[in-house]
């Protein structure tokens, strides 16, 4: 009985298939839905509905790309075929084979879609797990970049560096500097240190405890500081403040600087 209707079965799944096929995931080639036709019109034609090859086909469709409302669409022709059966007891036999083996495959299909979306977000999960660190290393390079830009040590003679600061101070950037400057004194074993802040626009109490910080913990490592390019303005700004720089060495400009720390060195520029 199941193997007389085998034939119109698979013409009509074929059938329903090519008329579903732009709902599924994927393109699927004509001659692999006739594969798939076969396939279904074999296992709805099998001794047992429920067995397990009806599953194992449905996880095979699923993962080559058929959709669900490509094989209810099938479903509902081979219905259609078993309902036209004149034979009342044969219609019902074929019916419930019919529904009991689409159940079946609908079943391992589902189970394909969901561990395939499941692969998916896995895979978009790391994706974005990569971006992001990739991000986060581009502005971490950004960061120091941009941290060696803003505070450059300058070593000008043995022993000697020279820190320019330029532009605006915060409470963030004033410890970036002091945190960058004392790794450039124990890089380079200076002696002394030339904090030039000419291009320092204003100063206020981040800025002038920036240098007073600074200083001590320049002393820790041995190191002595320089601050020069004090305006007449910022000069007036230091005195408002009551800041007391008296404890570290000021000049009027780079030059005179440079100078000073090469004598306090024992060295000096000869002319040409």
């Amino acid at each position: 009985m199941l193997n007389e209707i085998q034939a119109p079965l698979v013409r009509l799944t074929l059938d329903s298939l090519r008329q579903s096929a732009t709902s599924n995931h994927t393109i699927i080639a004509d001659a692999k839905l006739h594969d798939i036709a076969q396939s279904i019109g074999t296992t709805l034609t099998a001794s047992e509905p429920n067995n397990p090859q009806a599953y194992s086909l449905g996880i095979a469709l699923g993962e080559q790309g058929l959709s669900l409302s490509a094989l209810l669409d099938a479903q509902a022709a081979a219905l259609a075929l078993a309902a036209s059966l004149d034979d009342s007891i044969e219609r019902s036999t074929v019916l419930k084979h019919t529904t009991t083996a689409y159940g079946e495959i609908i079943k391992g299909l589902v189970a394909a879609n969901a561990a395939t979306a499941e692969q998916q977000r896995v895979q978009i999960e790391q994706t974005l797990r990569s971006t992001v660190d990739t991000r986060l290393v581009a502005e971490e390079a950004l960061r120091n970049a941009l941290r060696e830009l803003s505070t450059p040590i300058i070593p000008v003679a043995t022993g000697i560096l020279v820190l320019p600061l330029v532009g605006t101070i915060d409470s963030r950037r004033a410890n970036e500097i002091n945190e960058h400057l004392l790794e450039g004194i124990a890089t380079h074993q200076a002696e002394i240190v030339i904090i030039d802040i000419t291009g320092v626009p204003m100063m206020d109490t981040s800025t002038a405890n920036l240098l007073l910080m600074t200083a001590r913990a320049a002393n820790l490592l041995g190191s002595r500081i320089v601050i020069c390019g004090i305006g007449a303005e910022i000069a007036q700004t230091i005195t408002h403040l009551g800041v007391d720089l008296r404890g570290l060495t000021t000049l009027s400009n780079l030059q005179a600087s440079i100078a000073y720390a090469l004598g306090e060195m024992g060295l000096g520029i000869k002319p040409l």
